[in-house]
């Protein structure tokens, strides 16, 4: 089994802001988040956690497991929006206009200034849930949560069900989370907690 959890609110999530590479930690809400969780999960022991290696994943983590270690993968940091971190849709409008109108005709092929292309994101993040299914073919039963970002939930959630719905409406809300069963070597949704 394998539980996908967005980590806790920070303050630039709550001002709308564009920061996937930004290093930031929870806000109180998102401190109050992550315990929310920890009660729903609770009594399950898990066999390994995975972070990105932003501090808002591990302090989520380190919130909802106190006791258990957790191994960072830096293939699940969010994805860089170079020199658009830090800034809102508003700002990039202004300060970016044609960048910010191309991205959002073609977010998949268009590029922000310095940031990572979303074709390197997507096979980064790919790249890091193949790790982890090396374990889960000889372990199919032992619990796993991987704590992460909006954008790094989306890429899995496609990679889980080979299904490209819109990537945009794809939901991991914070202090909810996303079970997947890993069985005859394919994910069946097991279930959503929101």
């Amino acid at each position: 089994m394998i539980y996908l959890v967005r980590h806790g609110e920070t303050e630039l999530n709550k001002e709308r802001k564009f920061y996937g590479s930004l290093d930031v930690s929870l806000n109180q809400t998102g401190r109050q988040q992550s315990s929310v969780l920890a009660e729903k999960l609770s009594s399950i022991q898990f066999a390994q956690l995975y972070t990105s290696g932003l501090k808002r994943a591990q302090e989520t983590a380190a919130i909802i497991k106190p006791n258990e270690q957790y191994q960072i993968l830096s293939e699940f940091n969010e994805k860089s929006f170079g020199l658009w971190e830090g800034l809102s849709a508003d700002q990039i409008n202004y300060n970016y206009p044609k960048e910010w109108s191309a991205w959002l005709d073609e977010p998949f092929l268009k590029t922000p200034p310095k940031a990572e292309e979303f074709a390197c994101f997507k096979q980064r993040v790919i790249t890091g849930i193949k790790q982890i299914e090396g374990n889960l073919i000889h372990n199919q039963d032992q619990p796993i949560l991987i704590v992460a970002h909006l954008g790094v939930l989306r890429v899995i959630d496609q990679y889980f069900t080979s299904v490209y719905s819109n990537f945009w409406s794809i939901d991991y809300q914070q202090s909810c989370y996303t079970c997947y069963r890993f069985k005859e070597n394919r994910y069946q949704l097991e279930g959503r907690n929101q």
